[in-house]
């Protein structure tokens, strides 16, 4: 039911009070002297209503002005982290900040094609194992008995192991591990080669200081291929780049020659450290959400105005004109509990109603109008729950 997932996806956000309260209200009242099928179908067409309605306020941030405010607002007001995370972005470090699994100290296997023989990498576990140090798998794929072997053998216990598919596809991808092989100064095995040997496996791992690896990419820091080897490389991506509008090339590129960001973070005690990470960690995902879909008037301004929008829609029944309004009064009752939480009069926002420009918000501290895209006063789209279709 649409009712259900309007309540669940506004949850814990500023307008979960109104959004569980308004739609259940009205909607029980309506159910029963309404069409169900009608008053769902009137749901979605203003769901879809507002979700073109918060498309067309959405505006590309580029700037670092731009950048740091949507940090800022994520960050509790917390300018200092604001500018910090936009600084992340002015270098284009930001995809490498959000760590899900670490390895200090790895050893590197490449592999060219599926690794079906689990003794391939058995025998890059036992220089491991006695090194001390971790293990990042690249291959091609892994078969599913391999990683069972893996998981239940000792020598692959003892210390972590990071199994992961290479990018890309065919020679792209064989490109790729050998631009992974120059960094980590490896080499890049190919199946069956050697397969008979004790020794092979070990004698061509790379190894670099860490390995961060998140659901999407992996970053791979201090690689211990030589940096004459690195640059050399880089130069011949350079000039293969000259010659072709690739941007698989330029992506190379980019990997092999690119920075990373370390972001310390210290306070008094536990508290307050955590409590730091957490206001960069939600900083870092609302930029990255604005820089993949844009940002909208915030404090529920943008969806206060796409509510507008519905008194456009033309519904062919009575059935669908009440879900609509069920959607439209939620929408602006949100409004008049983030006015009345900040000690604002609810008339506040029959005046907002009554404007031409969607900018346009109110500052209750300063009991004044303004532009809520200048005062800094914005959400990522991507988190404005506009996704209740």
């Amino acid at each position: 039911m649409l009712i259900t997932s309007l309540i669940y996806l506004f949850a814990g956000t500023k307008y979960e009070s109104a959004l569980v309260k308004a739609p259940n209200d009205e909607a029980f009242k309506a159910l029963g002297r309404v069409n169900l099928t009608g008053l769902t179908q009137g749901f979605r067409m203003a769901a879809d209503a507002v979700v073109r309605n918060l498309d067309c306020q959405a505006r590309k941030i580029t700037t670092f002005e731009e950048i740091a405010q949507v940090g800022t607002t994520a960050a509790n007001g917390d300018g200092e982290i604001g500018e910090l995370i936009a600084k992340v972005f002015e270098k284009g470090w930001e995809n490498d900040l959000i760590t899900i699994f670490v390895l200090d100290g790895a050893l590197v296997l490449i592999y060219d094609t599926k690794i079906s023989n689990s003794n391939v990498i058995r025998q890059a576990c036992l220089p491991c194992m006695m090194q001390g140090q971790s293990l990042l798998v690249v291959a091609e794929d892994v078969e599913n008995e391999v990683l069972g072997d893996i998981a239940t053998d000792f020598t692959c216990t003892t210390e972590k192991v990071c199994i992961i598919k290479a990018a890309g596809l065919a020679e792209d991808r064989k490109a790729i591990m050998e631009d992974l092989a120059i960094l980590t100064g490896g080499q890049v095995l190919t199946g069956g080669s050697g397969m008979n040997s004790t020794y092979f496996v070990p004698l061509k791992l790379g190894s670099c200081k860490r390995v961060i690896a998140t659901m999407d990419n992996v970053v791979i820091i201090g690689g211990s291929g030589e940096l004459v080897d690195i640059q050399e490389r880089c130069e011949q991506l350079r000039s293969t780049i000259k010659l072709s509008t690739s941007d698989k090339l330029k992506d190379r590129l980019a990997k092999l020659s690119g920075g990373y960001a370390v972001l310390k973070v210290c306070g008094h005690g536990k508290a307050e450290v955590r409590e730091k990470k957490l206001k960069i960690t939600n900083a870092l995902h609302a930029v990255q959400a604005a820089k993949e879909e844009g940002i909208v008037p915030g404090s529920g301004v943008a969806l206060l105005y796409a509510s507008k929008e519905l008194d456009k829609l033309q519904t062919t029944n009575s059935d669908q004109k009440i879900g609509v309004q069920i959607v439209q009064n939620a929408l602006k009752m949100a409004a008049y509990l983030i006015a009345s939480n900040a000690g604002v009069d609810g008339s506040i926002i029959d005046k907002l109603l009554e404007q031409d420009s969607s900018d346009l918000g109110y500052n209750p501290a300063r009991g004044n109008y303004v532009d809520m895209f200048k005062c800094g006063d914005v959400d990522p789209l991507k988190h404005v729950p506009s996704e209740f279709a």
